[in-house]
């Protein structure tokens, strides 16, 4: 259920809100996260497959980050993620909030540094926007412009 497949199949329905929140209550740990983003209209986009390098991760043992996680539990869930991705696992989609034309990684942070980890090039991502879809694909055409 909390796969890349499943969470396409929502898309293709138009419905990858419900998935998102089927996720963050389930398998991605994060009822917080689904919690909050009901609490107003929200816009998405996704899953697509996107350039790693151009998000932002908010977690990790980097001092200067939102969410600062000691160095050796970080290390350990990301040996955690490389092996089961090695191992062909259909990695869910991370979830990614438009903020001002950056994407910050609001799920999927241990995911994204098994990825870099990884040195993988691209991931599938959801992104949603406050104010509308348009955002997110301006948002894009500028992230795929600057770098």
């Amino acid at each position: 259920m909390n796969t890349l497949k499943s969470a396409m199949e929502f898309a293709s329905n138009n419905d990858i809100e419900t998935w998102v929140h089927l996720f963050l209550n389930g398998e991605g740990d994060n009822e917080g996260l689904s919690n909050g983003l009901k609490l107003k209209k929200r816009y998405w986009v996704g899953p697509i497959e996107i350039e790693a390098r151009i998000l932002d991760r908010i977690v990790g043992p980097e001092p200067d980050l939102e969410y600062v996680e000691d160095e050796k539990w970080w290390n350990h869930n990301i040996d955690q993620i490389c092996k089961r991705i090695e191992d062909g696992w259909d990695m869910p989609p991370l979830i990614a909030e438009n903020r001002d034309g950056y994407l910050s990684v609001r799920d999927g942070n241990h995911r994204l540094g098994a990825i870099q980890k990884l040195k993988l090039e691209k991931c599938f991502l959801i992104i949603w926007d406050d104010n509308g879809e348009d955002n997110i694909i301006r948002a894009l055409g500028k992230l795929n412009e600057t770098h």
